[in-house]
Order: C-alpha cells, then sequence, then structure tokens
C-alpha cells in the first residue's frame, strides 16, 4: 500500500513539473510576441536581446580607435535637467531653467539662469526669471536678447507666461502670454525674427496641435494654423528655405506617431510630407550641411536612424547608432559631422554620424552617463555638454568634446 501511495505521489509531482514547464514557456512565447511594445517593429529598429544585457548594465566598453575626447571643465552653479542652452553672439553659452532635485511635486523647479564664459572656463550667475520653468521654450532673439516661455512650472503644470532677457542688463521683462499653457514642446526663430512655439501637452497632459507665434516688434502671441496631429516630445527643424520641420510626438508610452509635416510662415499652411519608417517620440533631429534633416533614435529603445529630403520628399534610412538613443543629445559639429551623446539608461559613450558614409563612429566615453541634458558647439569647434541626469543623480557637471 505504501509502494502505490509513493508512486502515485511521485507521478502528480512530475505532472505538476511538466504542467508548471509547460506553462512557462507558453508565457515566455507570448511575451516574446508582445516584445513590450505595442508598436510594430522591424527587427533593425530596436535592440537584440542578445545585446541587452551589455547595453542595459551600462555600455560595451569603448573600442580600439573610437573618436574625440572629453574634458571635464568648471561646474555650473546648480545641478539641472531639461533646461535649456542657447549659444549668444559673444560666444558666450546661456542656460535657464530645469529641474533640480527632488521627486514629483517637491522637485526644485529653477528660475534661475547662469553663463558661461569658454575664455575663462567659468560659470556665473545672471538675472532669475520671473517664473520657475522646465522644458521650455528658449530661443535666441536677433537682437541678442532671449526668449523663455511655457515650461512646467513648480505646480506641476504646463505655464502660459513668457518673458525676455536682456545680456545688456542681465534682466528678465515679461511678455504676453500665450493663448495655451503648454510643454514638452519645441521652438524656434523663423527668419523674419519671430518665434514659433509649436504643440506640446496642456495643463491637463492633453496634447496639442496648436502653435503660436511671438512677435518682439509687438510683445504678443498670435495662433496659427492647427497642425495635422497633436504632438507632444516632437521635434521641430528649420529648413533652409525658412520653412519649418515637424517630426514625430507622443506620450511617455507608444503608440508614437510616424507622420511628419512642414509649416510655411509666409502662407500661414501646413503640407503633410512622407512618413518616417517607424514612430518616434523623445528623439534628436538635426539639420545637415546639406539641407536634409537626419533623425535618430526615440523612445522604445530605438535604434535607427533616418533623414528626409525636403526637395524630394523622401526619407532614407541610414545606419544604426551602437545602442538605444531616446532624451540624448545631438548636434552638427563644425566638419559638418553629426555628434550624439547619453540617453534614457544612463549612456555614457557618444556617436559620430558621418553623412557622406552614412555610418556611426564610437567616441570615448564621457565622464558622466547622461540624459536630458544640453550640447553646445563654441566658437573654436568644441562642444560643451552641460548638466542632465546622471547615475548619482542631477548634475551641474559639464565637460569639453574635442572632436
Amino acid at each position: 500500500m505504501r509502494m502505490i501511495l509513493r508512486t502515485s505521489n511521485r507521478r502528480n509531482y512530475s505532472l505538476i513539473k511538466l504542467t508548471a514547464l509547460v506553462w512557462i514557456v507558453g508565457l515566455l512565447i507570448v511575451i516574446n510576441a508582445c516584445g513590450g511594445n505595442s508598436e510594430t517593429e522591424n527587427s533593425s529598429d530596436v535592440i537584440n536581446s542578445s545585446d541587452s544585457v551589455l547595453i542595459e548594465s551600462g555600455e560595451m566598453p569603448a573600442p580600439e580607435g573610437s573618436q574625440g575626447e572629453f574634458v571635464l571643465v568648471d561646474e555650473m552653479k546648480a545641478a539641472r535637467q531639461l533646461h535649456s542652452a542657447i549659444k549668444l553672439p559673444d560666444g558666450r553659452i546661456f542656460v535657464v531653467g530645469g529641474r533640480g532635485p527632488g521627486a514629483n511635486l517637491n522637485n526644485t523647479v529653477y528660475e534661475t539662469a547662469e553663463l558661461y564664459n569658454p575664455d575663462s572656463d567659468e560659470w556665473t550667475l545672471t538675472g532669475s526669471m520671473v517664473d520657475q520653468r522646465h522644458d521650455l521654450c528658449a530661443s535666441l532673439l536677433q537682437d541678442g536678447k532671449v526668449l523663455a516661455a511655457g515650461g512646467r512650472g513648480k505646480l506641476n503644470m504646463a505655464m502660459p507666461t513668457a518673458e525676455v532677457w536682456d545680456p545688456e542688463t542681465g534682466e528678465w521683462s515679461q511678455t504676453e502670454n500665450l493663448n495655451t499653457g503648454r510643454d514638452y514642446m519645441p521652438c524656434l526663430t523663423l527668419n523674419d525674427g519671430r518665434v514659433m512655439i509649436i504643440g506640446g501637452e496642456e495643463r491637463d497632459y492633453a496634447m496639442e496641435a496648436t502653435a503660436e507665434i511671438w512677435d518682439p516688434s509687438t510683445g504678443k502671441w498670435s495662433e496659427t494654423a492647427p497642425m495635422s496631429a497633436a504632438r507632444a516630445r516632437h521635434t521641430a527643424t528649420l529648413l533652409d528655405d525658412g520653412r519649418v520641420l515637424i517630426t514625430g510626438g507622443g506620450k511617455l508610452d507608444p503608440p508614437y506617431e510616424k507622420t511628419s509635416e512642414i509649416y510655411d510662415p509666409s502662407s500661414d499652411t501646413w503640407l503633410i510630407t512622407a512618413e518616417m519608417s517607424t514612430g518616434r517620440a523623445s528623439h534628436s533631429a538635426v539639420k545637415l550641411s546639406d539641407g536634409n534633416v537626419l533623425i535618430v533614435g526615440g523612445r522604445g529603445k530605438k535604434l535607427t536612424a533616418e533623414i528626409y529630403n525636403p526637395m524630394t520628399d523622401i526619407w532614407t534610412k541610414v545606419g544604426n547608432t551602437e545602442i538605444p538613443r531616446s532624451e540624448a543629445s545631438a548636434i552638427l559639429m563644425q566638419d559638418g559631422r553629426v555628434l550624439v551623446t547619453g540617453g534614457i539608461g544612463l549612456r555614457i559613450s557618444g556617436e559620430i554620424f558621418d553623412p557622406d558614409t552614412g555610418s556611426w563612429t564610437r567616441t570615448l566615453d564621457m565622464h558622466d552617463t547622461r540624459y536630458r541634458h544640453q550640447m553646445i558647439v563654441l566658437d573654436n569647434g568644441k562642444i560643451l555638454v552641460i548638466g542632465g541626469n546622471g547615475k548619482e543623480g542631477l548634475l551641474a557637471e559639464t565637460e569639453l568634446f574635442t572632436p
């Protein structure tokens, strides 16, 4: 009788193990099929599982022959992420706003601004804004002043206020409010000197299709024709002919927009253009020396890059980056190549894109991992990397990259 019971127990135990194994295998198949992303991606668009351990745990080591060098320089007066940075006509770098240490509604939101002098390698504070803001619009005006508008404030709401900084006095003066408070949006100065701010999220986090233009001669905002789609975390690029290319957009989670469109300030009209190869948000856009526009990365661990030709309305895929780049920083270097650094996942590396070959080359590593940072090309061709979110928290550290 005992023998029969033991045999029965072993059979039941084996059956339980087999059932559990089948259930686990089935679950893995479902997860692999879903891919953890509601978007349909090409296999070349996202990281491969074989690379994920190296990528997610930090970085693959820089290979021999990696280009450029990063050197630490003077620290900012405040650790910042989601700030804005502008090169002034005299060569100094102006940084304003951003988010400081803390979490949720307890975080610091800056009203402060500071200046970096490349000749003396020194940061100094300048006048503070009236309002605290991060994810703001900051744009250089033709007279050398700086407009700051919108952004998210201390109460974690999109703001409608706008103000202007005067480099002669270092002080701010308020100007007319936006028609719609917004953040997570791009802005730029048009060829005629007006400033355009496009899309973004409202105070209730709904994405906006509206855009508006500020006229420095009157200090007033006027709404433009709306975009074809509501967008936030999208890009805006001023084309050589004065029109504005808008790409992608979305919230933190997919789906993300594949669409792009072009605004013509002379006629206040939008033209829907060819779609990108994949939906993107929190990606980078850089106008190349030939007038085409390079788009890189985006949320969803995207490796792909593509180039838009505004003359032919055609997107062309180019080489993939080594690792995904979302909330990274990308900039055109003086030699016509593009540098991209950092990104979500605490990326410490940079990569350089060569438009002549369509390929990427690894740089030596930065001194700090960072994302939500800024980069500016100095007059001497070196690139200043500013602040961001790092492994140990928010960064006041800045470093210079020499190509």
